[in-house]
């Protein structure tokens, strides 16, 4: 295959990284135990203990059945399976600011359709987004009623509404009947009564309750549903997208606000130093803009903490570079950026994590990665110090080249582009 035509499927793209936001809301839930109680039902939501890795595939498996269910064109179709799986991207840094219901819902609605304006991608799109928490009856939190919300809005809605309720662990013939009870209450108060009878309907089938089951282990389940249009794009396309995903990754922290753009900054002196081609270059400033999004995952209580952490937090930090390769290794013709980036805690003498990897499996783009992570997180700010100066970095790296963890080249050469 020609390297300059390598091509990334863009919906491949977005399936892969809503995982990340799954993780993003959960470890914010984590912090905040953050609970909802529909008082006409009774029914009481407890989002600190709900499993949201899966959030988005299912929300995204339910918004397809029901938009396969109304006949929807594939055009429409293609926008629902977008938004569904982008619905909680204003998540990150929204949850950060905002701990009761309502405030959720506004802040990481409009946070998150501002964010998919940068986006290549249909602008409706942003739209269902931002009114994706809109009730029916006016009750939602900017107060739009029916007529006022797309449809699209309407059922991401009833399907995110679904997922919160529907229990991963338990069997469904033991919540089933539950849950379709509490939807038929929910009948022009917060959904639409013709989407609630269609869902209904829908789940009268065995199939679509055990896809819910098996979704995270057969992604057959979600392509017999999803459209069929094809959206792909280069590598060297993708960049601009990666950079909107680093701006999120990094607004996860205060402490980190800059990090991946830095880091990708001195991938690109490093690439420019080395001679990389265009399309090698272009491949390693993704790898850094993304090489942290497995940090989705960790709590802010332990990102932010000023003092030392403790060994199982420490633990909970260094799983960071698993979930990163977790999420990066879904999208085809991914695999070198997902090991540059997945690889930026590994060492030359394999005591590094999370795979214990050595010097013979470390490419030089890993290494570089490894030693511009380590330099830009040295000049930072952080929660239990103040950013270190560019010599202070300097004596750092180089005793740690100098024990055989970071490689002494790679080491010589920041010298010079720093």
């Amino acid at each position: 295959m020609d390297k300059e035509n390598v091509k990334v499927d863009f919906n491949k793209f977005i399936a892969s990284v809503s995982l990340a936001l799954d993780l993003a809301e959960g470890s914010v839930f984590h912090d905040y135990n953050v609970k909802s109680t529909d008082l006409d039902s009774g029914i009481s939501l407890d989002y600190s203990s709900h499993n949201f890795v899966l959030h988005s595939k299912k929300a995204t498996l339910v918004s397809l059945y029901l938009a396969n269910k109304l006949s929807l064109a594939d055009e429409r179709l293609n926008n629902i399976y977008i938004a569904s799986f982008l619905h909680d991207i204003g998540a990150v840094d929204a949850f950060s600011v905002s701990h009761t219901n309502i405030q959720y819902m506004l802040e990481h609605c409009d946070f998150g359709a501002d964010i998919l304006k940068k986006l290549p991608i249909d602008s409706s799109i942003s739209e269902f987004v931002r009114l994706h928490h809109e009730n029916y009856n006016g009750s939602g939190p900017k107060g739009l009623s029916h007529g006022q919300i797309p449809l699209e809005a309407q059922i991401i809605h009833l399907a995110d509404m679904f997922e919160l309720v529907f229990n991963n662990d338990r069997a469904s013939h033991n919540q089933r009947e539950i849950i379709l009870r509490w939807m038929r209450t929910q009948k022009k108060k917060m959904f639409d009564p013709y989407l609630v009878d269609a869902l209904c309907e829908i789940a009268e089938a065995e199939r679509f309750w055990l896809d819910l089951l098996n979704i995270g282990t057969n992604p057959d389940i979600l392509d017999r549903l999803k459209p069929k249009l094809g959206s792909s794009m280069s590598i060297l396309q993708l960049t601009d997208i990666s950079e909107v995903f680093a701006a999120i990754i990094d607004k996860k922290s205060r402490f980190t606000q800059l990090h991946s753009a830095g880091l990708a900054d001195y991938t690109q002196k490093f690439a420019k130093l080395y001679g990389f081609d265009n399309q090698k270059t272009a491949k390693l400033k993704i790898a850094g803009l993304l090489h942290d999004i497995g940090k989705l995952s960790v709590p802010n209580s332990i990102l932010d903490k000023p003092g030392r952490l403790s060994p199982e937090e420490f633990t909970v930090i260094k799983s960071h570079t698993y979930y990163t390769r977790l999420i990066l290794s879904k999208i085809d013709n991914f695999d070198e950026i997902c090991d540059w980036a997945a690889n930026h805690h590994e060492t030359l003498r394999g005591t590094g994590y999370p795979d214990r990897l050595d010097g013979e499996k470390l490419s030089l783009e890993s290494r570089i990665m490894a030693v511009c992570d380590i330099y830009q997180a040295l000049t930072e700010n952080r929660p239990y110090r103040q950013p270190m100066s560019k010599d202070s970095a300097i004596k750092i790296i180089d005793n740690m080249a100098a024990s055989g963890d970071i490689d002494v080249s790679v080491v010589k050469n920041l010298k010079e582009i720093v």
